[in-house]
C-alpha cells in the first residue's frame, strides 16, 4: 500500500516504470545506451522537490522524503525517454501544445513558487504532461479510436500498459544508489538517498545541497 507521501510523489511525477541493467558510472541512468546524467536529475529532483512539497501540504503532510523525490524523478525521468522512442516507432506525433505551459500557466506557476526555478518546474510539468499525451495517443493508435473527455483516464491508463510493455524491452538501468527493481520499486526500507547494500558512500539527505533536500 502506499504511504500519503508517496502517492504525493507519484501525483507529480506520472508513470513509474523501470527496468533493469548495467548502469555507466557517474549516470543516474541509461536508455538503450543514452546516459541521463546525475545533474539533470539534480535539476529535475529540485523541480519535483518544489512541487512535491507543496501538494503535500495541502494534504496535510508536512515532511517528503527527499530519497522517495529523486527515485521518482529519475524513474520518470527514463519514462519520458521510453514513451518518445514508442511515439517515433508508431508515427505519433505530439504536438508541443499538447504538453508544453501557456504564457498565462507559467506566470501562474511563478507566482505560486516565488524565487524558485521557474523554468526547472515548467520543464517538470511539461515532461509529465508529454509523457500523458503520448500514452493516450499510444491507446487511441491501439484501439483505433479517439479519446474523449469521458473515456481519457481509461485510455491514459491503456497508454500508460503500453509503455510499459515497451519499457521492459529496452535495456534500461538505473544507478545502484536509488535501489530500484525491475519493477521500480525500492528494494530496501530506507529514507536515505542512496543508502542501498550497493552504494554505502552516497550521500544521505542531510548531506545534500538544501536545493536538493525535500525533507
Amino acid at each position: 500500500m502506499l504511504t500519503r507521501t508517496r502517492a504525493v510523489v507519484l501525483a507529480v511525477a506520472g508513470l513509474s516504470l523501470a527496468a533493469c541493467g548495467t548502469v555507466h558510472p557517474g549516470s543516474a541512468a541509461v536508455v538503450d545506451g543514452r546516459t541521463i546524467s546525475m545533474d539533470t536529475l539534480d535539476r529535475t529532483a529540485s523541480a519535483y522537490c518544489t512541487l512535491t512539497a507543496q501538494a503535500a501540504r495541502a494534504q496535510g503532510i508536512t515532511t517528503v522524503s527527499n530519497a522517495e523525490v529523486r527515485r521518482q524523478a529519475v524513474v520518470g525521468l527514463v519514462s519520458l525517454r521510453v514513451a518518445r522512442d514508442l511515439a517515433a516507432s508508431h508515427d505519433i506525433t505530439i504536438g508541443p501544445s499538447s504538453y508544453e505551459l501557456t504564457a498565462q500557466q507559467r506566470d501562474e506557476l511563478s507566482k505560486s513558487f516565488p524565487g524558485a526555478d521557474l523554468d526547472e518546474l515548467a520543464q517538470a510539468i511539461e515532461d509529465s504532461r508529454e509523457v500523458s499525451a503520448i500514452a493516450v495517443a499510444l491507446a487511441e493508435k491501439k484501439t483505433n479510436q479517439q479519446a474523449t473527455t469521458e473515456n481519457e483516464a481509461q485510455f491514459a491508463e491503456l497508454g500508460q500498459s503500453e509503455i510499459l510493455a515497451g519499457f521492459a524491452a529496452r535495456d534500461v538501468s538505473f544507478a545502484p544508489r536509488f535501489g530500484l527493481d525491475s519493477k521500480g520499486e525500492q528494494r530496501a526500507a530506507t529514507g536515505s538517498v542512496s543508502v542501498t547494500p550497493v552504494d554505502p558512500e552516497s550521500p544521505v539527505d542531510e548531506e545534500l545541497p538544501a536545493s536538493q533536500r525535500c525533507s
